[in-house]
């Protein structure tokens, strides 16, 4: 039994660690979300929709791997980066879903001046929280 348990606590190991390594940093996070900005940035003033259904699909990932990052790095055991976790998590959840059910649909319905008023509005300014915190 000893044996059985200490076998699973070295197969968890092998598992959890490098999923949690390889989640980076707050720097990579910070990385992430520059380059998603600028994503999201040629999204609204792309009038092409071939690029804006690409940029569309690029942001989706990118956004799920910073969802996969915040999570790891909440529950890592560095407590700066779970404080940091905790204030940038409801900015971030408020961009994603003005994302998905504001600039999205305008960009569908061809309506570019409201997508980018949003996108450089609201958003710059939350965008701009989230760098804040994880400076």
């Amino acid at each position: 039994m000893k044996k059985a348990l200490a076998m699973f606590a070295c197969l968890c190991t092998l598992l959890i660690v490098p999923a949690l390594s390889s989640a980076g940093g707050v720097p990579e996070l910070l990385a992430v979300m520059q380059d998603t900005r600028a994503k999201l940035l040629a999204l609204v003033d792309s009038t092409d929709q071939a690029v804006q259904a690409g940029l569309i699909a690029d942001l989706m990932k990118s956004h799920g791997d910073i969802d996969q990052r915040i999570a790891a790095l909440g529950a890592g055991s560095d407590d700066v980066a779970k404080e940091k976790m905790s204030k940038f998590k409801p900015i971030w959840d408020s961009f994603k879903e003005t994302r998905e059910k504001e600039i999205f649909p305008a960009l569908q319905v061809g309506d570019k001046a409201k997508a980018q008023s949003i996108g450089k509005g609201v958003q710059a300014g939350r965008f701009q929280q989230m760098i804040e915190i994880l400076k």
